[in-house]
């Protein structure tokens, strides 16, 4: 039978944490965004369709990902 009492926990700072999971939100977007623009430029049948989901894409995320990394480094 295995002892559980013998394992310790893993302490983990909560600084380092909300860091990790900044940049996994980070490159989740980044991967998110090149898969998003590359559909769109694919497969969009109108131009001026593409260019606006585009542009309102990333005029509402890029602000939302600044504002979340500036809270992630006060924390």
């Amino acid at each position: 039978m295995l002892d559980f009492n013998q394992i310790q926990a893993v302490d983990i700072p909560i600084h380092t944490l909300v860091m990790l999971v900044f940049y996994f939100v980070l490159g989740t977007y980044a991967i998110f965004s090149a898969v998003l623009y590359y559909h769109w430029k694919t497969y969009g049948s109108d131009e001026k369709v593409t260019l606006y989901t585009l542009i309102l894409f990333f005029t509402t995320t890029i602000p939302l990902l600044i504002i979340m990394g500036i809270l992630a480094f006060f924390i």
